[in-house]
């Protein structure tokens, strides 16, 4: 199934304002807008996926015409949905950061000597360590084997 989270449907996608008329762009209907992400986790979440970026935290990307979407078809690599929605593989400091702050909510692993399942979909960061990267997704997505069911 293809992922459905885009930032142009997005309740949480939000146009700061629009550039100046100048003689460059005196031809379209309105000015290029800015896009940004309001969502409560987009600022830590940006920060953990990309901690030394030149952007503006949170810019999702320019309209393009007379739009008031992004002119995006999918969601950047930082998007807390998406974080939420499928687990995402970060470094052991990227993991101590959202163990330690509880930002940004999601679900995420760490391989090293053992995989690390972190899910802080709750904003309670719960750990738990794994011999293999496929143990630790299925926790992680919560699938239960058939010995669980009828408990």
């Amino acid at each position: 199934m293809k992922d459905d989270i885009r930032c142009a449907t997005c309740p949480m996608m939000k146009m700061s304002g629009r550039a100046r008329y100048t003689g460059n762009n005196s031809h379209m209907a309105k000015p290029r807008g800015d896009c940004f992400c309001n969502h409560p986790d987009a600022h830590s979440a940006f920060e953990l996926i990309c901690p030394s970026s030149h952007r503006m935290a949170c810019f999702i990307g320019y309209t393009k015409g007379s739009s008031d979407k992004p002119d995006i078809k999918t969601v950047p690599r930082w998007c807390p949905r998406k974080m939420a929605a499928k687990p995402m593989e970060i470094s052991e400091i990227q993991g101590c950061q959202v163990i330690d702050t509880r930002r940004p909510r999601g679900l995420f692993f760490v391989v090293g000597s053992k995989v690390t399942g972190i899910d802080n979909r709750d904003g309670d960061a719960w750990t738990e360590d794994f011999d293999t990267k496929r143990e630790c997704l299925k926790w992680l997505l919560d699938e239960r084997g058939e010995e669980d069911e009828g408990v």
